[in-house]
């Protein structure tokens, strides 16, 4: 069934919405209070991307895998979250059960303690003290995406997933059914560490801290986004990402381009 669904994707021409519709009626991720606006970028994005995606899952499906995970990385103002939800669309237009998983549910901290802790973490131990923890086990459950996505994989129709707020206390577990989905998407600025495992299909958005720090103050998700704190922090995210991106499956760049990883060291200063 899904050979033949994904066999229709060498003649595929990109879905429009249907004229009742518009994307904010489309489903979006599972964070908690995010705002996503799907832009003509998202969607040329996400046209680019989704053929490269199913040619790669075809070759999972070969080889006898059933479920597969879709990793969506790169900084804050690569346009993860727009691209999962219209990739997201394009794999339920098919047939093909899709869901959208943010990984900003799973840190050990609401994001201002967190913010809190980096602070401390920088004030005690300087730069290199700060890079450690940043995308550590120490400031992300790790593990509880790695059980996800093994739980995916083997099949069980309901995960309980994780939920975070911003406030003290808004911690829960929302049981989602995936017994009829086939692609899990996990967007996320570590969808490719080390630090987990289970994504077949790791995808990489590229951005600079300066493009990544303009979304973020655009995006309203965090005060003084644009301090010099933030600042060095989104420098020591793009690193890790950087570090990080020879396991990435598909890069593309800012400017909609595929990149093989060579073009992306030239294209980073690598």
């Amino acid at each position: 069934m899904i050979n033949e669904i994904l066999n229709q994707i060498e003649n595929w021409i990109p879905p429009q919405l249907p004229e009742s519709m518009t994307w904010d009626d489309v489903p979006k991720g599972d964070m908690p209070g995010d705002k996503v606006s799907i832009t003509d970028v998202h969607i040329e994005r996400a046209e680019v991307l989704f053929p490269l995606i199913v040619n790669e899952i075809k070759k999972l499906v070969e080889s006898g895998q059933e479920k597969f995970v879709v990793g969506i990385c790169g900084g804050s103002g690569a346009g993860k979250s727009g691209a999962a939800v219209v990739l997201s669309w394009y794999f339920n237009e098919l047939g093909i059960g899709c869901y959208n998983m943010s990984g900003d549910n799973y840190p050990r901290r609401i994001p201002k303690d967190n913010d809190a802790e980096r602070i401390r973490v920088y004030e005690e131990g300087g730069i290199e003290a700060l890079e450690a923890y940043l995308g550590s086990d120490q400031e992300i459950c790790f593990e509880e995406v790695s059980e996800v996505l093994e739980k995916f994989k083997a099949g069980e129709p309901m995960i309980a997933l994780r939920r975070m707020g911003r406030e003290e206390g808004e911690l829960w577990y929302d049981e989602i059914d995936f017994s009829n989905i086939r692609v899990l998407i996990i967007e996320w600025t570590h969808a490719n560490s080390d630090n987990f495992t289970g994504v077949d299909i790791p995808v990489l958005l590229n951005s600079t801290p300066l493009e990544t720090m303009e979304y973020r103050v655009r995006r309203n998700r965090d005060a003084a986004a644009d301090s010099p704190f933030v600042t060095m922090v989104l420098t020591l995210e793009q690193k890790k990402i950087q570090k990080q991106a020879r396991k990435a499956k598909i890069i593309l760049s800012r400017q909609g381009q595929i990149l093989s990883y060579d073009e992306y060291k030239d294209l980073m200063g690598d």
